[in-house]
């Protein structure tokens, strides 16, 4: 017995990952949300239970998926209001563009707790792999947080894969253990050509 307690003790400290993530934010049960271009509505969107809007579009000059989510007012006012989402510099912005990035939306557990997620994932830019090959990614998780005036996506997480990917949505599938819709699909970096 004494001769397992230290492999158990460095089990034990061998920081967890993925859908195992450290602490009281956890994060399990992903189930991706399957949207295609336009709006989708989306019952229990929010915390509180509302139902939301939420838009994808493409970009007209990069192609690229742009999202855009909207809720009813809670104080019981006509009208909806568009959800904040926090960008990669911490501003926080009505819509995320995902030029060369993942942006999946989906229901999980944080901690226990049900929660409505978006994931925004990218090649990291420190990883100094040539060009069309593989890369780590950085995936941002961000929560639906709600208040009584308004609701906002808030970052409670980022991680680099340790692994490397083609795919930025390949990488949110293998770290959190689900599998994506098709319409989720994103720009394979090892295709993007030398000149583009």
């Amino acid at each position: 017995m004494t001769r397992s307690l230290p492999l158990l003790l460095l089990l034990l400290s061998v920081p967890l990952s993925g859908c195992m993530a450290r602490g009281s934010d956890r994060i399990s049960s992903v189930v991706p949300l399957d949207l295609g271009e336009g709006a989708t509505t989306v019952q229990h969107l929010a915390p509180d239970g509302r139902q939301g809007l939420v838009v994808e579009a493409r970009d007209p000059v990069w192609h690229a998926p742009v999202l855009m989510a909207m809720l009813p007012r809670a104080s019981g006012a006509r009208g909806w209001d568009v959800v904040g989402l926090e960008n990669d510099a911490g501003a926080r912005v009505s819509s995320l563009e995902g030029r060369g990035r993942a942006l999946v939306l989906a229901r999980a557990k944080v901690g226990g707790m049900p929660a409505t997620l978006l994931f925004v994932a990218g090649p990291d830019g420190a990883d100094t792999g040539a060009r069309g090959e593989p890369k780590r990614m950085v995936i941002r998780t961000l929560r639906l947080q709600t208040d009584g005036d308004g609701a906002s996506f808030d970052q409670i997480g980022v991680q680099t894969t340790r692994r490397v990917f083609c795919s930025p949505s390949e990488a949110i599938a293998m770290t959190f253990r689900t599998a994506l819709p098709e319409g989720n699909a994103s720009e394979d970096v090892c295709r993007a050509s030398p000149g583009s």
